[in-house]
Parts: C-alpha cells; sequence; structure tokens
C-alpha cells in the first residue's frame, strides 16, 4: 500500500506547478512559525531538487541558532551541527549530508522539520521506506513538523506501529 503511495505522490510531487512560489509560502510560514523561533536548535534535512526546498531555511536559521542535518551512520540516522552550506556533500543516496564531525548529543529544546512524501490530515506520513526519521523520534523526544505541499496532503495514510506522526504541519 505505502509503496503504491510513495510511487504515485513522487510523480505528483516531480510535476507540482509553481514550486517556486509554493517554497517561498513555506519558507515564510515556517521563518515564522512560534515553535521553531522559541527552539535553540533546528533539525533539518536539506532538500533534493524535487523537495520542498530547505536550503534557504538553514541559510535564514544559521544566523539565529544552532542548525544540524542528517549523516546516515550504519542504517542510523544522526544530526550534526553545520555553520554554513558548505560543511555538506553528497552522502547517502546522493543526499547532501554533513562533513563535520560535531554531532548533537543533548536535544533539548529542538524542534526537527521533517520531509515527506506525502502526509495525511492527522499528520502521518509516507517518507522514503528507510524509517530512519520513525526510529530518531522513537528513541528521542523531539516537536517534529512536516511540510508538505497541500496537493500531496490525503485524508488518510494507513499507518503500522512504527510509524510516528509528526506533531504539526506546515503547508502552502
Amino acid at each position: 500500500m505505502k509503496k503504491e503511495i510513495r510511487k504515485e505522490y513522487r510523480e505528483k510531487r516531480k510535476n507540482i506547478k509553481n514550486k517556486t512560489f509554493k517554497d517561498d509560502i513555506i519558507f515564510k510560514k515556517v521563518i515564522l512559525d512560534n515553535d521553531i523561533n522559541n527552539a535553540d536548535t533546528l533539525l533539518i534535512y536539506v532538500s533534493t531538487d524535487e523537495e520542498i526546498e530547505t536550503k534557504k531555511i538553514i541559510n535564514y536559521f544559521l544566523k539565529t541558532k544552532k542548525v544540524a542535518v542528517p549523516r546516515i551512520e550504519n542504517n542510523e540516522m544522526n544530526f550534526y551541527y553545520i555553520k554554513n552550506i558548505n560543511e555538506l556533500e553528497k552522502g547517502y543516496y546522493n543526499i547532501l549530508e554533513p562533513i563535520t564531525n560535531n554531532k548533537v548529543t543533548d536535544f533539548n529544546n529542538s524542534v526537527c522539520i521533517t520531509p515527506g512524501i506525502c502526509y495525511s490530515k492527522d499528520f502521518f506520513r509516507v517518507g522514503y521506506g528507510g524509517g530512519f526519521y520513525d526510529k530518531f523520534y522513537a528513541k528521542n523526544n523531539i516537536f517534529s513538523i512536516g511540510v508538505c505541499y497541500k496537493e500531496l496532503l490525503l485524508n488518510e495514510i494507513n499507518h503500522d506501529e512504527f510509524d510516528i506522526p509528526v506533531k504539526k504541519l506546515i503547508t502552502d
């Protein structure tokens, strides 16, 4: 079931109309979000071309808070602080990952922006199938926020006991 949804919605996402405009709307909502602004640390993925643009968000918050991005190591996701966008290189599945070794060990007052191919209105997501974020959230009690184009919002997504919904969703 998720495999079919993943395939269908990845295709829909590749064909999003006015992507740059929608990315700007989401950017503005993210930078004005109280939960994000009240956090000391922002955990955030680095977007690929078909995802909601996050590099602009990263650059914006590098000026005001600690920013950390994920790196996959031994089939586990860890976050590492970066000081600028140049501290990234292609890693797991050609996704930009930090080359720094300043690993986040204290997630107090952190918020995490979570990728997803699509989301449901009750905040469950279909990711890429690795389960990295669900495993991470199962271990760490972190306020999680999903970002999603409204065209990729479903009424519901079948989920299992390992799926952990985000606490909030920001759309265009």
